[in-house]
C-alpha cells in the first residue's frame, strides 16, 4: 500500500475543512491534485529559483540510486509500485526497506507529475513544513502537524508543477528524533537527485 496517502481522502471532510488527514495520519493536499496544472495552494514563503528544470517524466524511481548509494543509507530490498489513491494517483513509486543494526526502516520515492512542491509551504496542509535545500534544489521538508517521530518528507521542486518526494519511515518507535529522520529523508532525496542530474 502507499505511504504518501495510505488511505483515499474522506470526500467529506473536503468539504469541511481547509486539510485532510487519511487514516494513517499522513499529509496529503487538501483537495484532490490538479491534473498536471500543479497549482494548488501558494506558498507562504519565497522559493529561490531551481537551477534547472529537471522532468520526471519517463523516469524509474527505483533507478535513481546507485548501489554504492543504497549502501550508503543502508537499503537492502526495492520494489516498483504505483499510487493507486486518488491523492497523486498513477504516481510512480519506488518502495526500498533497509535497517542498520536491529533499527528497522523504510523509504518510500515519489515521483510527482502533476503538483510542484510549493503547496506543501503553503500552511493550508496537514503538515508541519520549511524550506530546505536539496542538490542547489528547493524543497520542502515536512511531517504530519502536531507529531513527532513517525516519519519525515522530503519533497524537491525539479520542475514546473513536479516534485521528488522521499518519505523516511522508522519501523521501530522512539528509536529515532524527528530531526534524524528528516535527515535521512533530505539524504536519500540528495542521493536520488544527484543520480537524477546524470539521467537527464
Amino acid at each position: 500500500m502507499s505511504r504518501l496517502a495510505t488511505a483515499a481522502v474522506v470526500l467529506a471532510g473536503l468539504a469541511l475543512a481547509g486539510c485532510t488527514e487519511t487514516n494513517a495520519g499522513e499529509p496529503v493536499p487538501a483537495s484532490s491534485a490538479p491534473a498536471g496544472g500543479g497549482a494548488g495552494p501558494a506558498p507562504s514563503v519565497s522559493i529561490p529559483p531551481r537551477p534547472r528544470e529537471i522532468k520526471l517524466d519517463g523516469v524509474d524511481p527505483c533507478k535513481l540510486f546507485t548501489k554504492a548509494q543504497l549502501g550508503q543509507i543502508k537499503v537492502t530490498r526495492q520494489r516498483n509500485g504505483v499510487q493507486t489513491d486518488e491523492t497523486f494517483k498513477g504516481a510512480a513509486q519506488c518502495l526500498m526497506d533497509g535497517n542498520e543494526g536491529q533499527t528497522f526502516f523504510d523509504y518510500t520515492v515519489w515521483l510527482v507529475t502533476t503538483e510542484g512542491m510549493e503547496p506543501w509551504l503553503s500552511g493550508k496542509r496537514n503538515a508541519d513544513a520549511k524550506l530546505v535545500s536539496v542538490e542547489g534544489f528547493p524543497a520542502a521538508s515536512y511531517k504530519i502537524r502536531g507529531t513527532t517521530t513517525f516519519n519525515c518528507w522530503t519533497s524537491v521542486g525539479v520542475a514546473n508543477g513536479q516534485q521528488l518526494t522521499v518519505e523516511f519511515r522508522p519501523i521501530n518507535r522512539d528509536v529515532l528524533s524527528q530531526n534524524q529522520m528528516c535527515e535521512k529523508s533530505e539524504q536519500a532525496a540528495g542521493l536520488a537527485m544527484q543520480t537524477l542530474q546524470t539521467l537527464k
